[in-house]
């Protein structure tokens, strides 16, 4: 569709070309200057979008033909709605994801599933497989391509730190930037900057599940139960926003931003790997953030890359020429210690001021570290390869520990600034909004496929989680029953007997509840007696696996499949008898 002009301020004509000419999109043009027409901004409505209709249209000939072959006479109007849930867990649930994946698709089944939703690690499983058209033919290359790219040890500091260069220049820059582009960076061995609204592409012809991915605002998670229904946020290829107060804005703009409900400055769409560090933040702690922030204090200190290959001079020369430069002695903190007469002193007291988590002293010492690089020897001081200068990465620098020691994540344009339509006052009033890895929350997205408007009749949880295997599942009825939705009826009694030891397949049914087939991870059929074992190889902690671990991880996660095929065609067949009963 072409974007026309309506009431929109017109808005950055060069950026808005290249975003438009990337997608191939037709153009609209006032006075020159291109806008987007209202509607295809954001919407206020619970139902989902029209794009995401269609979609399902054209994915209802994928589950009609799949059903079809197991002898389940259906019509098109009367498909049951199957949705696969993939709960969060690092490392093991994007492993773990990939292995169940693969399986159902070997045992014929995958085509029968109408969504495919994730939280945390899933989500990286996720926006791996769904940078490829019709996916789920490739599974097995790709399942090796990801066996490899998680085993590979080369990985770069450096490019990593690149990536951060224009985020940091914006006001909305926070430790999910951080996360995403450097430590799941190092995490995958891989930095994705493949747009998330691409996937439309990947997902519109229907041949793939339709995916939808996770997070929760962190602002309402703070005040509100994990399961109240206003904390959650989605994301799909064609759009994100709140789903309880039915809030949703094109995922091209997401990032943009708005005032009033008109689009005033658009910014480029975020990158998978930023989204990724959103998605999947959960595990994040103050020490991986801190080891590798140590990473840029070295860079600076050293100058290695920049004095000898740029300035062809020993570091050590260099070093003495700035304690030659004659800046003024700033007063300096009680106790600091700080000799400041090198950049090595002053970087050494900006490690001790990060270890000790001082953000006085950092503050201190970053700004002497500046007053010797602002030295006329050092403005131009760029790296070759990169073209990052010394002024960049002490902008990231700067900015990433800040957002460190505020532990600041996932700022990000509020779409709905000043949005009477809402009435909602809280979200109308801020500037920002942050989102955090809705694992914090409910450690699977049944929010987003329990929704009334996607009908959803059959979910199929696989559980990932390192800890209790059924927190997610009585979250989830939790969830229900602050959002007045049917949910089955769980017996938690029964539950926490076998939590230690779970079985593979629990089926839970209730009256006009969609029935839910739970699949823990580590469980006694692939596990036998070894289950807190399992647990411990393959910790959440954990940002790497050697590859027989990731082998291993893969044949248990398709053991659960194998072992209950038969269970879960069973359950799509008592759904068809239902519809046509």
């Amino acid at each position: 569709m072409p974007y026309i002009h309506t009431e929109e301020t017109p808005v950055n004509c060069k950026l808005l070309k290249k975003i438009q000419s990337r997608r191939g999109m037709e153009n609209g043009t006032v006075n020159g200057e291109m806008a987007f027409k209202k509607s295809d901004t954001f919407r206020i409505s619970r139902d989902i979008s029209d794009k995401e209709k269609a979609t399902i249209a054209r994915r209802k000939t994928e589950v009609y033909n799949c059903l079809q072959k197991f002898g389940m006479n259906c019509t098109m109007s009367s498909l049951p709605s199957i949705a696969i849930l993939g709960s969060g867990g690092g490392l093991r649930a994007m492993i773990a994801l990939q292995g169940v994946l693969a399986e159902l698709q070997k045992q014929g089944l995958l085509d029968a599933v109408m969504y495919l939703c994730g939280v945390s690690g899933s989500t990286w499983c996720m926006s791996y497989i769904y940078e490829h058209e019709e996916w789920v033919t490739q599974l097995p290359n790709l399942e090796k391509k990801l066996c490899e790219q998680l085993t590979n040890t080369a990985w770069s500091a450096k490019k990593a730190f690149d990536a951060l260069v224009e985020p940091s220049k914006d006001d909305t820059y926070s430790l999910t930037d951080f996360w995403g582009n450097v430590i799941v960076n190092a995490m995958l061995h891989e930095l994705d900057y493949h747009y998330f609204s691409e996937e439309r592409r990947v997902s519109s012809y229907g041949k793939v599940p339709y995916p939808i991915y996770a997070a929760v605002d962190s602002n309402k998670l703070a005040n509100n139960s994990k399961t109240h229904p206003d904390i959650w946020f989605e994301f799909t290829p064609d759009e994100a926003g709140f789903i309880h107060r039915g809030a949703f804005v094109d995922m091209r703009l997401f990032g943009s931003v708005f005032e009033n409900g008109k689009l005033k400055e658009i910014k480029e769409e975020k990158s998978i790997s930023y989204l990724r560090g959103l998605w999947g933040s959960a595990i994040a702690s103050f020490k991986a953030i801190e080891d590798f922030i140590k990473h840029l204090i070295f860079e600076i200190k050293n100058l290695a890359f920049v004095y000898e290959e740029l300035v062809g001079e020993d570091v050590g020369e260099v070093e003495k020429e700035v304690e030659n430069v004659g800046c003024p002695k700033p007063e300096e903190p009680q106790g600091s210690g700080c000799d400041c007469h090198s950049i090595s002193a002053v970087t050494n007291h900006l490690m001790n001021a990060i270890e000790e988590k001082s953000h006085e002293q950092y503050d201190e010492h970053i700004r002497k570290l500046t007053k010797f690089l602002e030295a006329e020897r050092f403005q131009h001081i760029i790296h070759n390869e990169t073209k990052r200068s010394i002024w960049d990465t002490l902008r990231i620098l700067r900015k990433t520990v800040s957002c460190l020691f505020e532990w600041k994540w996932g700022t990000i344009s509020n779409y709905l600034y000043k949005c009477t339509e809402l009435n909602d006052k809280d979200l109308e009033r801020h500037e920002d909004i942050k989102l955090v890895d809705a694992g914090l929350a409910i450690n699977s997205a049944y929010p987003l496929v329990l929704r009334p408007e996607r009908g959803v009749k059959l979910i199929l949880s696989f559980d990932f989680s390192e800890g209790d295997p059924f927190e997610t599942v009585k979250d989830a009825a939790l969830y229900c029953k602050e959002s007045q939705l049917p949910f089955p009826d769980i017996d938690i009694s029964e539950l926490e007997k076998s939590k230690d030891n779970p079985s593979d397949c629990y089926i839970f049914q209730g009256n006009n509840a969609p029935v839910v087939m739970h699949f823990p991870l580590f469980n006694t059929g692939n596990c036998r007696d070894k289950v807190e074992d399992w647990r411990e190889r393959y910790s959440t902690i954990k940002l790497s696996y050697t590859e027989e671990d990731i082998k291993d991880l893969l044949e248990g996660a398709k053991t659960n499949v194998r072992n209950n095929t038969e269970r879960i065609l069973q359950a799509m067949k008592n759904l068809n008898i239902l519809y046509h009963s």
